[in-house]
């Protein structure tokens, strides 16, 4: 008999829609959010805190076998907290996938998902668990988050991991099921993924029409970016995952009293951050809260230069042939086991022309190499999602 699934953790951008839950039963609203104040902008934002979080909930709800049922984590803590407690769960489900990110970080004490994961009497699925930062890993995890590590080593486990180095850190601590899968939000869209990757060798760097993604207010990065690469007389594009709320990234209302356009996803009123002076042309700023809209707009355009993953991802699952820029320790984590085309900040930043600098990395790429391996780590995710009992 097929295992009953519950999925918590990170949602897709269905969440934004749950109003309410009882038992078993999640209500949701028929009424879209028009988050244009930025009261509700910021609120909206603030509320999955990185909009490239969504992609990861619904690329593993969509992996998963069809009758998983999704459960927002918030639910399942409050019913934890408040008597209720999780026995309604524990007898309708015989599994749980918990989605999840750069879990292990020094900024984050994982307390509520160890309390609530230990009280589930079932299997557990780490999905997509990874690491922030290689010192994090080195120096005392948070407690919440060794208590976390410490409630899952007591039952039966599954860690599939977005890499090689969280899995060695994994396996070091003792626990046995643990595989490198990479992020669930690869393979979403597989074969748009696979078409992105085939065009890389038509791109006309510094003619096609380019998404930037990257830490706008944090950095001046992506504005030499957008300045080096972005079509002579045309708006350079920029889309948004947490700057409003992580970095100095600011807006203020138009003489409306609106800071968003719900329907195109831009940005409108006055934006502000550091370096924007040095751009040649301002950027026109787009935040997306659902993700088919965003792939909508995205596959518009003719390429992405992202130094945001799941930015760029979003991107090539709308098949727009994209190249990463890896900032960190958990982008070369992912990079370096899917082996998605990219290249290093640090070679990028000190290129003297980085228009010729990514022209040139683009056609030393060997497409039918990137496509192979691409199928061969989709395969491998899928493989171990049936071999677990919970994948198609």
């Amino acid at each position: 008999m097929r295992p009953r699934i519950l999925v918590t953790g990170i949602p897709g951008h269905y969440s934004r829609l749950a109003n309410g839950a009882h038992g078993l039963s999640v209500s949701y609203s028929e009424r879209q959010k028009q988050p244009e104040t930025k009261d509700e902008f910021l609120q909206e934002l603030r509320n999955i805190s990185n909009t490239g979080n969504y992609l990861i909930g619904e690329g593993a709800l969509r992996a998963l076998a069809p009758h998983a049922k999704q459960v927002p984590f918030w639910h399942l803590y409050n019913c934890s907290r408040n008597g209720e407690g999780l026995d309604e769960f524990n007898a309708n489900f015989d599994i749980c996938v918990f989605t999840c990110a750069n879990l292990l970080r020094k900024g984050l004490s994982a307390d509520a998902e160890a309390e609530v994961l230990g009280k589930l009497k079932m299997p557990i699925v780490m999905l997509g668990i990874g690491l922030q930062n290689r010192r994090d890993l080195e120096n005392a995890l948070p407690e919440g988050t060794k208590r976390l590590l410490s409630v899952l080593k007591e039952r039966e486990h599954y860690f599939l991991t977005r890499g090689f180095e969280t899995t060695g850190f994994l396996k070091d601590q003792g626990f046995s099921f643990v595989r490198p899968t990479g992020c669930p939000s690869v393979y979403f869209m597989p074969d748009n993924m696979r078409r992105s990757l085939k065009k890389l060798p038509d791109v006309q760097v510094g003619k096609a029409r380019t998404i930037f993604s990257g830490y706008l207010g944090g950095n001046h990065d992506a504005i030499l970016d957008a300045n080096a690469l972005n079509p002579e007389g045309s708006t350079p594009q920029y889309v948004v995952q947490d700057e409003f709320i992580h970095f100095d990234l600011r807006a203020e209302p138009d003489s409306g009293g609106r800071i968003y356009d719900s329907a195109s996803g831009a940005m409108i009123g006055d934006l502000a951050y550091p370096g924007a002076e040095r751009l040649k042309t301002p950027f026109e700023v787009r935040t997306f809260f659902d993700t088919n809209q965003w792939r909508a707009w995205a596959s518009s355009m003719d390429f992405n230069l992202g130094r945001r993953f799941h930015g760029s991802i979003i991107a090539m699952q709308a098949a727009v042939p994209s190249l990463m820029v890896a900032v960190d320790d958990r982008m070369r984590e992912m990079l370096g086991f899917t082996g998605l085309p990219a290249v290093d900040a640090t070679d990028l930043d000190k290129a003297e022309n980085r228009a010729e600098f990514v022209a040139d990395h683009l056609a030393g790429l060997n497409t039918s190499e990137l496509v192979d391996r691409y199928s061969d780590r989709e395969r491998n995710f899928r493989s171990t999602l049936r071999e677990i009992g919970i994948g198609q």
